[in-house]
């Protein structure tokens, strides 16, 4: 309150000197029976502006005990206008929208000038500071009066020179906005601007990898370069993927995922004002990728040379800053090849035979390969129903060239995925060349030999260098004849 004091005393000596001299152009004398300022805004019907001024301790004293005021007054309407342009659906909503209380009382004291001004008083063209320490603009024409606020927005005076017992009031059909110094609220968490942002695959893909979210929201500084949802959409088209679950198996499954997702987050905060024109940045993945600031704007390359555009720059956050980027970035995966992945998944007797019948070479350089991949148990289930006791008896029992068509049985020159199959029967090709039948019931998938023997994919979309394998239990026999 001691500003508002402050301007009334120094408006009133102002106003005293640059006023006209002459006392034929003196304001009217008020009335002893004019009504106080808070009186006449009730009788005006001038409900919201008496509330908002009660809002603020001791202005309403302030302005009642005032030596010479003339107040442009908004109507509720005017005060509708501004909730509806804020967003509010309340007083109490405004307030908070415009800072909090303190700013309020600047943009009340904006529409208070410390000296009485009848429209009678006016030049063509006026400037006075109000109590705010701002100035406006009041102008005559044609005997309309319009008030000029800070952002070149203009009011119309709908009723003027309403007589109070300490000046003037005119009614006005806009709220006055001053400039407001806006305290920045606390940033959003990654979660929350991404959310809002409208990035929905990017979090679902973020949720999918345990603890990823927990670990972004708690790290001390991040710059993250989040693809729009657009951008997975094209990753999906790219990967011949119907959605994000099909995206991650054909990438290698979710410990590609959280690689991916790693490479577009950078371990440091970089707003695009701190970048060089070109800059290296490791990110978690533990790979580099490389941001390139122009005037055409920012860029991403990834590890495959490919380049995205930054579409939206600067978005805070708690811990860092969010970019938003038009593709997703792709790091060096690691995939195994079909012999590295045999070995993970402890298929020992496969291995075994297919360095037996040296077949090991021409799976690794095949371009596009399915293999239907049978555990040991499943060797053992066909050795004990021939009553062999090993491979080598296995190999000797049917011989060499058979046991080599038994492994080209179990392996399709293209790549199938467990979703790339059709619902029902599917007659596929084999290296042996002969047709096996996979049958997909759902997510379950059977896989039918020559003899009608039936077995299942235990472990299905396996990604390798070339194709994919999925795992069996039993082992496929072509016609041996």
């Amino acid at each position: 309150m001691e500003k508002l004091f402050r301007f009334l005393f120094l408006g009133a000596f102002f106003f005293a000197i640059v006023a006209c001299n002459d006392e034929d152009d003196q304001p009217p004398m008020q009335e002893p029976d004019a009504p106080n300022l808070v009186e006449a805004a009730n009788e005006a019907g001038l409900t919201t502006l008496v509330a908002a001024v009660q809002a603020v301790p001791g202005l309403a004293p302030a302005l009642l005990n005032a030596e010479a005021i003339t107040v442009f007054a908004p109507t509720n309407g005017a005060f509708e206008n501004a909730l509806e342009a804020f967003e509010a659906s309340n007083l109490n909503e405004l307030v908070d929208r415009l800072g909090g209380a303190e700013n309020l009382e600047t943009v009340l004291g904006f529409h208070v000038v410390p000296a009485v001004a009848f429209s009678t008083d006016l030049a063509a063209s006026n400037t006075f500071t109000t109590l705010a320490g701002q100035s406006i603009d009041v102008n005559v024409s044609g005997g309309n009066v319009t008030v000029v606020d800070a952002t070149g927005a203009s009011a119309n005076v709908v009723t003027a020179d309403v007589e109070i017992a300490n000046g003037v009031v005119h009614v006005i059909d806009r709220v006055l906005l001053p400039e407001l110094e806006m305290e920045d609220g606390p940033a959003p968490n990654l979660v929350d601007a991404a959310t809002e942002a409208g990035l929905n695959t990017l979090l679902a893909a973020v949720t999918a990898v345990d603890g990823l979210a927990d670990a972004l929201l708690g790290a001390d500084a991040i710059t993250v370069f989040a693809p729009s949802d657009d951008a997975f959409a094209d990753a999906l088209e790219a990967f011949n993927a119907e959605d994000l679950n099909q995206l991650v198996a054909r990438i290698g499954g979710i410990e590609n995922l959280e690689t991916v997702l790693g490479f577009h987050v950078v371990p440091a905060v970089a707003f695009s004002s701190d970048l060089e024109a070109t800059n290296v940045f490791p990110t978690l993945s533990g790979q580099e990728l490389t941001v390139n600031a122009g005037n055409d704007g920012v860029t991403v390359t990834d590890a495959a040379g490919n380049t995205v555009n930054v579409i939206a720059a600067d978005v805070a956050i708690e811990n860092g800053v969010v970019h938003v980027i038009d593709g997703v970035l792709l790091p060096e995966l690691d995939i195994p090849n079909i012999v590295e992945a045999a070995i993970a998944a402890d298929l020992t007797i496969l291995i075994e035979a297919v360095l037996a019948a040296n077949l090991d070479e021409a799976l690794l350089t095949a371009e596009d390969v399915t293999v239907f991949a049978p555990t040991n148990d499943a060797f053992a289930d066909l050795l004990e129903a021939l009553e062999l006791s090993s491979l080598e008896a296995l190999i000797e029992e049917l011989g060499a060239e058979a046991v080599t068509k038994v492994l080209q049985f179990h392996v399709v020159p293209a790549v199938a995925f467990s979703f790339d199959l059709a619902e029902g029967d599917n007659e596929v090709p084999t290296l042996a060349g002969e047709n096996l039948t996979v049958t997909r019931s759902g997510a379950d998938v059977t896989v039918t030999d020559a003899a009608g023997n039936t077995y299942s994919v235990v472990a299905a979309d396996v990604v390798v260098e070339n194709g994919v394998v999925h795992v069996i239990d039993g082992v496929l026999l072509p016609d041996l004849d």
